[in-house]
């Protein structure tokens, strides 16, 4: 077995990918390919990528994998990265094109939470009172936000059932978000949202 990896990943993509994923999880995939594996670990054959060769490949993204800037990539960046490496070599060990599968031991760089932006009491106040005297019924959510740390796609699913009017109770358990024909409801993204 000495296919080049680059080939494989084109194999693997259309194959066990395009069939079984969402379109944009597809492009995705194939837009990390194309940016950032292709021209640096591509040209290898499977047989030679061996952990080693893998992790120091994972920190130079994280050194300089910016195509745009030369900086770093995001650690949000370079896992994604990282799971089309381990998913794509995952799938070539079991066809028996990989002698074995050791991806598993790359090391993924930690995740900063990045802090929320807010608005001070004071911006807060000046858009209720934009809201109040603005006269237009729809802006109300805005204040529903404000105060409920409702994300976007969950004010969107709103329905009027999700509302308790005796108790006072807005319940979420559902998020939407624009797909092809109108909108998806899902459930919320976080274990926080619920």
């Amino acid at each position: 077995g000495n296919m080049k990896y680059i080939d494989w990943l084109v194999q693997w993509l259309e194959n066990y990918i395009r069939p079984s994923v969402k379109v944009r999880t597809y492009e995705r995939y194939r837009l990390i390919i194309e940016q950032h594996i292709k021209d640096k670990i591509g040209g290898m054959e499977l047989n030679d990528l061996s952990p080693l060769v893998l992790q120091s490949f994972i920190t130079e993204l994280l050194q300089s994998g910016n195509r745009k800037t030369g900086k770093g990539l995001s650690a949000n960046s370079v896992n994604a990265v990282i799971s089309v490496i381990q998913s794509s070599l995952k799938t070539a060990h079991l066809l028996g094109l990989a002698p074995e599968y050791t991806a598993d031991k790359l090391k993924r760089p930690k995740l900063k939470e990045k802090p929320v932006e807010c608005f001070t009491l004071v911006e807060q106040k000046r858009i209720e009172q934009a809201v109040l005297y603005g006269k237009k019924d729809k802006l109300y959510g805005i204040i529903l936000c404000l105060y409920s740390g409702l994300r976007i796609g969950e004010l969107m699913a709103l329905q009027w059932s999700d509302i308790d009017f005796s108790k006072g109770i807005l319940t979420v358990s559902k998020s939407c978000h624009d797909g092809k024909g109108g909108l998806i409801i899902d459930e919320p993204k976080t274990t926080n949202s619920h």
